[in-house]
This record gives structure tokens, C-alpha cells and sequence, in this order.
């Protein structure tokens, strides 16, 4: 069931998040492709890694960038033409990952270590939000 075909009256209650809805309804239809594999692991309440295979890449050759709650992470190998290769089996093309990220996640470190590329996420806390009561004014 898609975004589109549920009744308005389901949205009624939520305001402000047109953006939310937007998203959900792009990742509904746009789908991903599978290289380079990857695992998401909750390591604890607060600590998340996302490990990449990118085996044949090197540091110079990946840019991870977190914007606007989305990581990004690219690579581009530079190909070295002088080597006459027989058979071709490992995949080398160029890749782009997107992670949507909670606000309140940040990224702590990013490790390359033997074909696995290793991005550590914190989550921090909210900042307490207290009730706050609207006075009501008569003319």
C-alpha cells in the first residue's frame, strides 16, 4: 500500500511533516542497489556501526560526508590501464551509499581495514523537552 492511497483523513493528526511523508514515499519507489554489501549493527542503545565491503578501494578513493541527516558515502577506484588483466572478477566500479540518519546521530570515526570500510555512529541524547503551557488570552 502506498502513501498516495491511504485515505487523507490518516494524515489529519500530523502536521509538519510533509518531509517525512515526501521521504517514505522516495524510498518507496526508488530501490537501491546492492553494491558494495553492507551490515547495520546496533551495538548498544547508543552506538551503531555500518560496515562496507570495499575491498580493492583505498582511503584516498572514498569520501564519506554527512549532510542534513543523510550520510553519503562514495568511492571511485582509480584504474591502473598498465596491467593486462585476464580474467575480471572483481568489482571495481564506482559506488554511492545513502544512509538517512536520525537527527541526534553523529559520526564518530570511519576505519579502512582490510576490505571493510567501518563507520561508528553515536546517538545522543534529547535534550529534555518540557511541557509547555499556552496561556490563553480574552479581548
Amino acid at each position: 500500500m502506498s502513501l498516495n492511497s491511504l485515505p487523507p483523513l490518516v494524515f489529519k493528526s500530523f502536521i509538519g511533516f510533509d518531509e517525512l511523508f515526501d521521504e517514505i514515499s522516495r524510498i518507496n519507489h526508488n530501490k537501491e542497489s546492492n553494491y558494495p554489501a553492507f551490515d547495520v549493527i546496533k551495538t548498544d542503545e547508543k552506538n551503531y556501526e555500518i560496515n562496507l565491503a570495499v575491498a580493492g578501494f583505498s582511503e584516498s578513493e572514498i569520501e564519506i560526508i554527512s549532510l542534513q541527516n543523510i550520510l553519503y558515502i562514495k568511492g571511485k577506484k582509480v584504474q591502473n590501464n598498465s596491467q593486462n588483466i585476464i580474467h575480471k572478477g572483481i568489482a571495481l566500479r564506482p559506488f554511492e551509499k545513502k544512509f538517512n540518519l536520525d537527527p541526534l546521530m553523529e559520526v564518530t570515526e570511519a576505519i579502512l581495514s582490510q576490505g571493510l570500510l567501518n563507520i561508528k555512529l553515536f546517538k545522543r541524547e534529547p535534550e529534555i523537552i518540557k511541557p509547555k503551557r499556552i496561556e490563553i488570552k480574552t479581548t
